[in-house]
């Protein structure tokens, strides 16, 4: 079994440098399907070969909401190439994030693509995974636990759906970023509280807990008993544009283009 892993592109403009970049990846990724040679990634370091599932970890978009299946127009060129994924038989699964939620309501209903609220468990052959984007790992953040409690509620999902979408979308982009400016830990402490709860979570049975949310990528083996864990962050596609590459029963995070692993 093969799969791939990403987390944390916040898409919002087509016109941004992360987000062509993230194109010729996906692109990229369907040229495999029928291809009988691996394709080379733009740095040349790790070819792209076929593979069976593609997860996306959480804010894959910067806001997220749609009606009706009507999606705010930046989108609409990503989404294409993960409907072309999935036509070429790619499976394609969502772990909702803190910037995009109610993505079932799109991808699951209209696209037939598997959405994770917030916790998904996975078998990778024999591997056991807990997938999710990570931002309710923090159980000592209050604020935006009560915060995230609310606005996946119905009466907030009621009240979206009352709201012109192009206003919705206006208050959605200055909402995210006014989010960006108040984190409650620096993105190294917040990749020490992930991978503390993928110990934790490791030592009671999963194989693999693979997270987003930090924008670091970095991956822990651990030996607990007779067997191996692994606690990964995915990174980012803004400034690492790595991704998670599964095969076997073995992982490893790879970098994509040339500027790869820079910041």
């Amino acid at each position: 079994m093969k799969a791939l892993f990403i987390a944390d592109a916040h898409l919002k403009s087509s016109h941004d440098d992360h987000y062509r970049k993230l194109m010729v990846f996906l692109d990229n990724l369907v040229s495999t399907v029928h291809s009988e040679h691996p394709l080379e990634t733009s740095s040349g370091s790790h070819p792209l070969i076929p593979v069976d599932d593609l997860y996306i970890g959480g804010d894959f978009f910067d806001f997220w909401f749609c009606r009706g299946g009507r999606v705010y127009p930046e989108f609409v060129p990503v989404i294409k190439a993960l409907t072309a994924i999935r036509d070429r038989g790619i499976r394609v699964h969502f772990a909702e994030g803190n910037h995009d939620f109610f993505l079932a309501d799109y991808f699951t209903r209209l696209l037939g693509m598997e959405v994770f609220p917030e916790w998904g468990t996975l078998m990778l052959d024999d591997c056991r995974v807990l997938f999710s984007h990570g931002d309710t790992v923090d159980r000592e953040n209050l604020k935006y636990l009560r915060l995230r409690k609310l606005l996946r509620s119905s009466p907030a999902y009621r009240l979206q759906r009352l709201l012109p979408l192009p206003l919705l979308w206006k208050i959605a982009g200055a909402s995210s970023a006014a989010s960006k400016q108040s984190v409650r830990f620096s993105e190294e402490r917040l990749t020490e509280i992930l991978h503390g709860y993928a110990e934790r979570k490791i030592r009671q049975g999963f194989d693999a807990v693979i997270l987003g949310h930090c924008h670091q990528p970095l991956m822990k083996e651990y030996s607990i008993g007779s067997r191996r864990g692994y606690s990964i962050t995915l990174g980012d596609w803004i400034r690492h544009f790595s991704y998670l590459y599964y095969e076997d029963g073995i992982f490893e995070i790879r970098f994509f283009g040339d500027e790869a692993g820079k910041g």
